[in-house]
């Protein structure tokens, strides 16, 4: 039997202090002894031959003993865990090592305490999404723009005409290659008081001009232009008009309805924009109610969880972020650069955000233990499929791979039961009548898995791994 001492302390972490007799110590020192010896010689001794004498000599105790732990402390952590009946809810850390009697002092995450409180009793008001008159218009509008005619046109460019341009623009007083704003070719543009680009007012300036002419003028950024940089410039241009066209839009029939879509009147065009404007407002309205009731419940929930699972949270932000810059052909590296910032100053930038992850996780988490939702083999496989379909077309054979592995039918399955856990909360906080979930609480899946599921000790000795030889008396 180990001699043990346990803490259990606030933030959900166990102090697991460990007391290793020295029958089980000595041999871990000798077989120490042979390991270093045969890595850094010992003069008068083959190696891996040194007597452990010698080698504390050399090298001194704590080296000799961190050397000992890397193996033993492993083995020790997992006898104590199993002798105090501790259920680790991630890879425990060995936190300080006392010499003579060998103490040793690890950390245990424990699972997370989430008490939601009378989640039953939530209540968030719904409002139905209104899809207006003038929606439905607006749309009708932009199809019907869709169908111009354009006709190339002997005389000056009025509002409503579409114009090719080439456009040169530059700031400051001279042409400085370095102020150049942009420089481009053949751009169509549809004349409009409210067009915006490449700048307030940029339409009204070409309005006049005839095909073949060159035009320069400055406009200024308004003082609250969303470039600070561009605020109160002025910038020159240059502009060449290629071509003026007149634009005219057709007359609403059910002819220019078939032309749009396989629509036989005006009527179904106008049913399917309504019905299409209908369902977009209804998902983005259910979102955003989902968010709402998980923040309800954010709110008067109360959560305790190790800190080992917000640096969990904070990697994989991280990872999240390697990913996508490595799609735009950068590093994470590149990326601190440009940002001026230290790997450390973007982790903690990102903590809030990992954080609020976290608690959403052991949330619905919890919400999938309460409720005992689960997920069903033939549900996990049908997702995969409808996911081969849909990444197939892109990643081809190897995406279908990627999606036939354990892992990927774990991710599948969190997804799921995640979504699951969402739809349930909605329907809870709608107030619909929704059965009691059995007395018997039993989790059906974590939301927010231990990154490792061994109950593993980082024995890794907080010294440098080579030992330096000791001082000689």
């Amino acid at each position: 039997m180990l001699k043990i001492e346990t803490q259990t302390n606030d933030d959900r972490t166990l102090n697991l202090t460990v007391e290793v007799s020295d029958d089980r110590v000595q041999p871990a020192l000798q077989a120490a002894a042979r390991q270093i010896s045969k890595r850094y010689p010992v003069p008068g001794f083959r190696p891996g031959k040194a007597p452990l004498q010698h080698v504390l000599r050399q090298f001194g105790e704590q080296a000799v003993y961190e050397m000992a732990v890397e193996e033993l402390g492993q083995k020790v952590y997992e006898e104590a865990l199993d002798q105090e009946k501790i259920e680790a809810y991630g890879p425990g850390a060995l936190q300080d090592m006392q010499l003579k009697p060998l103490v040793l002092k690890f950390s245990v995450p424990l699972k997370p305490e989430v008490d939601l409180g009378d989640y039953r009793a939530l209540r968030v008001p719904y409002e139905a999404p209104v899809v207006k008159d003038e929606d439905v218009q607006r749309v009708l509008d932009t199809l019907r723009e869709r169908q111009a005619v354009l006709e190339p046109v002997e005389r000056p460019a009025a509002l409503g005409d579409a114009v090719t341009l080439d456009i040169n623009s530059f700031l400051g007083e001279g042409l400085n290659p370095s102020d150049f704003l942009m420089t481009d070719k053949d751009v169509a543009l549809q004349l409009d008081e409210a067009t915006d680009w490449p700048m307030p007012g940029f339409a009204l300036q070409v309005v006049g001009m005839l095909a073949g002419e060159t035009r320069k003028f400055d406009l200024t950024f308004a003082d609250d232009y969303a470039n600070e940089s561009l605020r109160g410039q002025v910038a020159h241009f240059e502009v060449t008009c290629k071509e003026v066209k007149s634009r005219t839009l057709p007359e609403w029939s059910d002819d220019l309805a078939r032309e749009i879509g396989e629509f036989q009147t005006l009527d179904e065009l106008k049913a399917r924009v309504r019905q299409d404007l209908e369902q977009q407002a209804t998902r983005a309205a259910d979102r955003d109610y989902a968010d709402k009731v998980l923040e309800a419940l954010l709110a008067q929930t109360r959560i305790k969880y190790p800190p080992v699972l917000l640096d969990q949270e904070l990697d994989d932000l991280m990872h999240d972020l390697d990913h996508r810059l490595q799609e735009q052909r950068l590093t994470l590296d590149d990326y601190l650069k440009i940002e001026r910032k230290s790997l450390e100053e973007l982790r903690e930038e990102n903590r809030p955000r990992a954080e609020a992850r976290l608690k959403r996780a052991l949330v619905l988490g919890r919400i999938v233990e309460r409720e005992k939702l689960e997920v069903e083999p033939a549900e996990v496989a049908g997702e995969i499929e409808r996911m081969k379909l849909i990444l197939g077309r892109q990643g081809g054979e190897e995406v279908r791979r990627a999606l036939d592995t354990s892992r990927a039918r774990q991710s599948v399955t969190i997804d799921l039961l995640t979504n699951k856990a969402i739809q349930r909360l909605v329907a809870i906080a709608k107030g619909e009548a929704i059965p009691e979930p059995a007395a018997d609480i039993q989790p059906a899946a974590d939301i927010q898995p231990a990154a490792d599921t061994q109950p593993a000790a980082d024995t890794q000795p907080a010294a440098d791994a080579q030992p330096e030889p000791a001082p000689e008396a």
